[in-house]
């Protein structure tokens, strides 16, 4: 696998978290929140460095590089078509 495809969502993710530890919430909801999005991110970042990044936890199948796009911290395909839920899909082909 090539990993060169992925150095923009690293970067992408190591801004991210600098972002996001540099964050503060008099909301303890929010804060948890952002926690989880801390240790989200920094597990992507060891995926990475452990060469697992974008490939199934569970599988070992490589995730489909367009829904790393989506969704940079996904460990699971699962986790990938999760958007499925919540987002549209275009009936045009």
């Amino acid at each position: 696998m090539t990993y060169d495809r992925y150095t923009s969502i690293v970067e992408e993710l190591v801004t991210s978290l600098q972002e996001l530890e540099a964050s503060q919430s008099q909301h303890p909801l929010v804060q948890q929140y952002i926690y989880d999005e801390i240790n989200d991110v920094k597990q992507a970042l060891d995926r990475f460095q452990d060469n697992q990044y974008g490939t199934c936890e569970m599988s070992g199948v490589e995730i489909p590089f367009d829904y790393m796009l989506m969704n940079p911290t996904c460990t699971k395909i699962e986790d990938a078509l999760d958007w499925r839920r919540f987002g549209k899909i275009s009936s045009y082909t």
